[in-house]
């Protein structure tokens, strides 16, 4: 047994990542999409542990996040933790499925966890505080064709999260076994908090989060209902995973996607998809033009929400509608359906607040800000 406890300052980063060390804890952040959402891409913003392993191996990393989500990935794999029902990854380390998994990922946020993957060569687990999260002995590298020589050559170990989380590690240790990692099963912990079965409700939505979201959240509803000029329809899904509110006379939308404890929450001006593909678009697209008005009295404020975009990372190809370039001070950039992105700390909300606030005003002159 070798026992590899990680000195945190020798950690590569790579991409657009932010870090810093401050009383033996590294932390980290990621400015840009994580590649790593989208199925089939690699992850290219991500810290790089020194080193390679070798299975039979156990990963133990104690760690905080503020929101979702953290993403341990090794080799070709990715186990995503404290991530949304629609973004639950587990991949397998050899030949990744490129599928949803949705296993019991959650942990308490801005609080340190103790998480350790194992991977033995006919099972897999994870542990959570000590609970079992996820058990299997039918992962895909077990039966690889590819998994001796990729073990022979070690696999890779690297961290990641989502945009703009903040990630607190204070530890991280590999463990590389000489004969077998001695995973002891025992019951899974389930999820406690999954969408709605029955009908889902605004109420039933929101319940399982924190309070002091759930209020907010309740806030903001209310506000929206009575708006004016703008005029917000809600929306619920079937499976009560989001809630989203429609201007039509705007052709805009914010959206609220729920998983249990956690969310995140997005506004665009949406694309029309009615009829032919070649009809196709948006009734009006007034990001730029709303983030000009923003800058007559907050240039810093506007500058953070065009940096709130969501990049594009990847796409449906050269014709795909959702691409959306918007031009700001001089910068640059293609989001994924033209959207802004918020997690969930409560001081985002007030940015989605102030920007709908100004779309609203833009409405009340007409249209055209000035």
């Amino acid at each position: 047994m070798t026992e590899h406890n990680i000195d945190l300052t020798l950690l590569a980063f790579h991409g657009h990542t932010l870090s810093k060390m401050r009383d033996g804890v590294l932390s980290m952040t990621v400015t840009h999409a994580a590649n790593h959402c989208k199925p089939g891409m690699p992850c290219v913003h991500y810290a790089e542990i020194p080193g390679r392993f070798r299975l039979p191996l156990r990963v133990d990393l104690t760690a905080r996040i503020d929101v979702p989500s953290l993403s341990i990935m090794l080799g070709k794999g990715n186990v995503s933790l404290g991530s949304p029902f629609d973004n639950r990854r587990l991949e397998d380390i050899c030949e990744p499925r490129q599928k949803i998994n949705l296993f019991h990922n959650c942990f308490p946020r801005n609080e340190f966890a103790d998480i350790a993957l194992i991977y033995d060569l006919k099972e897999m687990q994870i542990l959570i505080d000590g609970e079992e999260r996820y058990y299997s002995k039918r992962e895909k590298y077990m039966k690889s064709s590819m998994f001796q020589a990729m073990n022979e050559e070690g696999f890779p170990l690297r961290i990641s999260c989502a945009k703009r989380t903040n990630v607190a590690v204070s530890r991280i240790c590999v463990t590389e076994y000489d004969g077998t990692a001695g995973i002891i099963h025992f019951n899974v912990q389930d999820d406690n908090i999954v969408p709605p079965t029955e009908k889902p409700t605004f109420e039933n939505c929101i319940v399982g989060l924190p309070d002091e979201i759930r209020y907010v959240v309740m806030d903001i509803d209310g506000w929206l209902k009575a708006m004016s000029p703008m005029k917000f329809k809600r929306q619920i899904d079937r499976r009560g995973c989001k809630i989203t509110y429609v201007a039509p006379d705007q052709g805009f939308s914010y959206a609220i996607h729920i998983s249990g404890n956690v969310l995140y929450h997005t506004l665009q001006w949406y694309i029309l998809t009615q009829g032919k593909p070649e009809t196709w678009g948006r009734k009006a697209d007034q990001m730029e033009d709303t983030l000009k008005y923003l800058a007559q009295h907050d240039p810093a404020f506007a500058q953070r929400m065009f940096h709130n975009l969501y990049e594009c990372v990847g796409g449906y190809g050269p014709g795909c509608l959702a691409k959306t370039l918007y031009t700001y001070a001089n910068e640059t950039v293609v989001s994924c359906h033209g959207k802004l992105y918020f997690n969930m700390n409560l001081s985002e909300f007030d940015d989605v607040k102030r920007f709908i606030g100004a779309v609203n005003e833009i409405a009340s002159k007409g249209g055209t800000p000035i």
